[in-house]
C-alpha cells in the first residue's frame, strides 16, 4: 500500500518528464564522453574553399579513403553517411567493394533520376567512441542518413577505466537525477540554460586522453601479450559502448536525421580464438589436472587441421587417442576451466563434425565470446546494439542473422567471410542489398520500379567492370598481412608502455 502511495505521488513528475522526453526538450548540448577525453580528435573532412567541397584530407589515407561531396548539397540529392570500422571501408580490400558502394549503386538504380551520394567514413581500428566523433560532425552536412556498423573494435586500444570504477553510487545518483528533462526544466525556469552535468565532476581526473588516431595494441611488437585473461575490461567496455550507442541514436533524434544501426556478424566456424590462456584462479592441482587433459586432447588431434590452427606442438605417440577420447577429455577440461576459449573452439569443430549443429553453434559462440584477444565482437556487444536500437526505435540490420539465414546449419565461416569479421564481395552486396531495401520499408526513398533488378544488375556488373586484376591483388596482400597483425606479429615498438586499464587499488 506503502509503495501505491509513493507511485501516485511521484506520477505527475513521472508523466512530465515523459513528455518532455517525447519533445525532446530541454536540447542538450553534445554530451562529453564520461570514460575517455576526446579533446585531441580531428575533424574528419576538410573544405576546400575552391571548390566547395568537403574531403578526407590525404593525412589520414593511412586509415581512411578518399572520400568528397560538396558542402551544400544539391536539391535532387539523397546524401548517406556510412560510418565505422573496417568493415564499412571494406577490408581487406576498399571501398570500391564495400557495402556502402553497393548500397550506393542499388539505390541509384531506384530513383535514377536522384543524385545518391553514399559517403564512407569508415576508419580502420575505429571504435565506436571515435565513430561517434564523426557522426557529430557529419550531422552538419545534411544528411538524409546514417548508417553506423560497430562493435568489433572496442577493445583495439588500452583505456583507463580508474574513473569508473571510483566513481561512487551517490555521484552516480545525482548525475542521473541531474540529467533529467523536469530537471533541466526547473533550471531553465530559474534562469539557468539547459546543460548535461559534466563527467568530470561527476569522475575522477585519471582518464584517458585518447591520441588524435588510433592507437591499437596490436600495432606494437609483443601487443598480443597485453591482452590477459581476467583483465577487468569486460564491464566498462560494454558500458562505454553502449553509451555511444546511446548518443548516436539521441542526438540523431534531436535533429531528425534517418540512423540505421547494423548488429555485426563475425566468423564463427573457421575462425579459432587468437589467444587463450587458463584461468589464473586455477589451483595448481587443478592446472595441472587441466594440463593433462589438454595435452591428451591435443595427441588426439595433432594431424588435424584443428591442432594446426590452434599452434599445437607436433607429437607421435605410439597409440594416439582417438577423437571420442578427445572429446571426452575436452569435456573433462572444460568442467575444470569452462571459459577455455581454445578447448571450447576444439570441442565445438567436433561437434560440427559429428552432426551436432546446435550444440557446435553454441559451443563456438562461447569460444568467441571468452577470447582472450576478442577482435571479434562479443555477444555482450551484439546484443547491446539490438537493445539500443529497440531502446531508441532506431532500424536494426541484423547482419549476424542475414549471413546465419543463408549458412550451413545458421553457423558463419568462409563462405561468406574473408577472415574473422570482414565479408567478401558477395558478403557486402548482399549488406548493401538489405540497407536499400530497409531505405524503402522506411519510406526514405519511393519504392523501386519494377525494372530495379535489372537496373541494379546493370549498374553493378558495369561497377566491377572498372576493377582490374591488381584491386584483388592488393586486397589479398592486405588479407595476409592483416592475419599477421591478429597474430601479433607487428613490428612497431612502443616508445612508452600503455596505460592499464585496471582498477585502482585499494
Amino acid at each position: 500500500m506503502r509503495l501505491v502511495t509513493v507511485l501516485l505521488a511521484l506520477s505527475p513528475f513521472l508523466a512530465i518528464e515523459g513528455v518532455l522526453r517525447l519533445l525532446q526538450w530541454p536540447r542538450f548540448p553534445p554530451a562529453a564522453d564520461p570514460f575517455v577525453d576526446l579533446h585531441n580528435l580531428r575533424p574528419l573532412f576538410q573544405l576546400d574553399t575552391e571548390n566547395g567541397r568537403m574531403a578526407i584530407g590525404p593525412e589520414r589515407y593511412n586509415l581512411f579513403r578518399p572520400a568528397e561531396f560538396t558542402l551544400h548539397k544539391p536539391a535532387d540529392a539523397f546524401r548517406v553517411f556510412a560510418l565505422g570500422g573496417s568493415t564499412t571501408q571494406g577490408e581487406p580490400y576498399s571501398t570500391k567493394t564495400a557495402f556502402p558502394q553497393w548500397l550506393q549503386l542499388d539505390l541509384q538504380a531506384a530513383v535514377p533520376d536522384r543524385q545518391v551520394e553514399v559517403i564512407n567514413c569508415g576508419g580502420l581500428s575505429y571504435a565506436s567512441y571515435r565513430v561517434l566523433a564523426i557522426l557529430r560532425e557529419v550531422l552538419h552536412y545534411d544528411p538524409d542518413l546514417i548508417i553506423v556498423y560497430s562493435g568489433h573494435n572496442e577493445y583495439l586500444e588500452r583505456r583507463t577505466y580508474a574513473p569508473y570504477y571510483s566513481s561512487s553510487p551517490l555521484n552516480r545518483s545525482l548525475s542521473w537525477l541531474a540529467g533529467l528533462r523536469i530537471v533541466q526544466l526547473a533550471r531553465n525556469l530559474a534562469g539557468q540554460s539547459a546543460q548535461r552535468p559534466e563527467p568530470r565532476e561527476i569522475f575522477s581526473s585519471d582518464t584517458t586522453i585518447l591520441q588524435a588516431e588510433v592507437d591499437a595494441l596490436l600495432d606494437y611488437e609483443g601487443g598480443l601479450a597485453e591482452y590477459e585473461r581476467g583483465a577487468p575490461w569486460t564491464k566498462p567496455i560494454v558500458e562505454h559502448f553502449r553509451w555511444n550507442l546511446q548518443q548516436m541514436c539521441a542526438e540523431c533524434r534531436q535533429v531528425d536525421v534517418p540512423l540505421i544501426l547494423v548488429r555485426p556478424v563475425s566468423n564463427l566456424l573457421d575462425c579459432p580464438p587468437f589467444k587463450f590462456e587458463n584461468d589464473p584462479r586455477l589451483s595448481p592441482d587443478l592446472q595441472n589436472q587441466f594440463d593433462q587433459h589438454w595435452q591428451t586432447v591435443r595427441a588426439a588431434l595433432e594431424a588435424s587441421e584443428l591442432s594446426d590452427e590452434l599452434g599445437t606442438e607436433s607429437r607421435e605417440p605410439p597409440q594416439p587417442p582417438s577423437r571420442e577420447q578427445a572429446l571426452e577429455e575436452l569435456h573433462h577440461a572444460l568442467a575444470i576451466d569452462p571459459e577455455h576459449a581454445g578447448a571450447l573452439y576444439l570441442l565445438g569443430q567436433l561437434q560440427w563434425a559429428s552432426g551436432d549443429y546446435p550444440s557446435a553453434r553454441e559451443t563456438l559462440l562461447r569460444a568467441r565470446d571468452f577470447d582472450v584477444c576478442p577482435l571479434r565482437a562479443t555477444s555482450e556487444l551484439a546484443d547491446m546494439v539490438t537493445q539500443v536500437a529497440q531502446q531508441y526505435h532506431v532500424p536494426l540490420l541484423d547482419a549476424e542473422q542475414l549471413f546465419s539465414q543463408r549458412s550451413p546449419h545458421e553457423l558463419v565461416g568462409s563462405q561468406w567471410l574473408v577472415d574473422h569479421v570482414h565479408p567478401n564481395l558477395e558478403g557486402h552486396q548482399l549488406l548493401g542489398y538489405e540497407l536499400a531495401r530497409l531505405c524503402f520499408e522506411l519510406e526514405l526513398l519511393p519504392p523501386p520500379a519494377d525494372d530495379w533488378e535489372s537496373r541494379r544488375q546493370a549498374l553493378i556488373a558495369e561497377h566491377l567492370s572498372t576493377l582490374n586484376e591488381a584491386y584483388f591483388h592488393r586486397g589479398q596482400q592486405r588479407l595476409a598481412g592483416l592475419r599477421l597483425w591478429t597474430q601479433g606479429r607487428a613490428k612497431k615498438i612502443r616508445s612508452q608502455p600503455s596505460r592499464s586499464s585496471d582498477p585502482p587499488q585499494s
